[in-house]
């Protein structure tokens, strides 16, 4: 059954009752108030592709894969790139979520989590190879997933949409600052 998802600024509300099955099967979404399905628009984009949805706008006009894609695409910035990292940790059997203080990051969860068991197993962070970063924002990176207790992952996409995982830990040398102070 293909349920209807209305669109809206960066998500888009499933109101029908059988949400539900996409929520247990996949850990698609979040209940709003009105126990209706707000989706994100990754989940969005991936469910409508694997035919799961048909996006909707509030005239009821069907909307394309390529218009939703579009549509996101204008709104969020980086929005592809950020897709091809969803897409792909969805496609090897891991839960992903947008992390909740900074939309930027994705939180990974173990293969098959569900909201009941989820094992939050990293703090995920999208970069685009060959594009410049800020070694303080780094730093801060870091540093939130130290304070948090998570591992860190970069998630590098090349130009052909293809990415590459590199964990990162905070390296210290005590040996050496003990040797400086003496």
């Amino acid at each position: 059954m293909v349920l209807l998802a209305k669109l809206n600024k960066d998500f888009t509300l499933i109101e029908e009752k059988e949400g539900n099955s996409l929520y247990s099967q996949g850990w698609y979404g979040q209940y709003t108030n009105k126990n209706h399905l707000k989706l994100d628009p990754y989940e969005t984009v991936i469910l409508q592709e694997r035919g799961r949805i048909e996006v909707v706008e509030s005239n009821d006009n069907i909307l394309s894969l390529s218009e939703v894609v579009a549509f996101f695409s204008n709104n969020i910035p980086n929005f592809l790139v950020h897709y091809l990292l969803y897409k792909d940790l969805r496609g090897r059997g891991y839960v992903i979520k947008r992390h909740s203080k900074n939309n930027k990051y994705f939180e990974l969860y173990e293969r098959g989590a569900t909201p009941k068991n989820a094992n939050h197993l990293a703090l995920v962070v999208p970069m685009v190879e060959g594009v410049l970063f800020d070694i303080d924002g780094i730093d801060q990176i870091v540093s939130e997933s130290k304070s948090i207790s998570k591992q860190l992952v970069f998630a590098v996409i090349d130009s052909l949409g293809d990415v590459s995982y590199y964990s990162v830990s905070e390296l210290e040398f005590p040996d050496l600052i003990e040797q400086k102070e003496t």
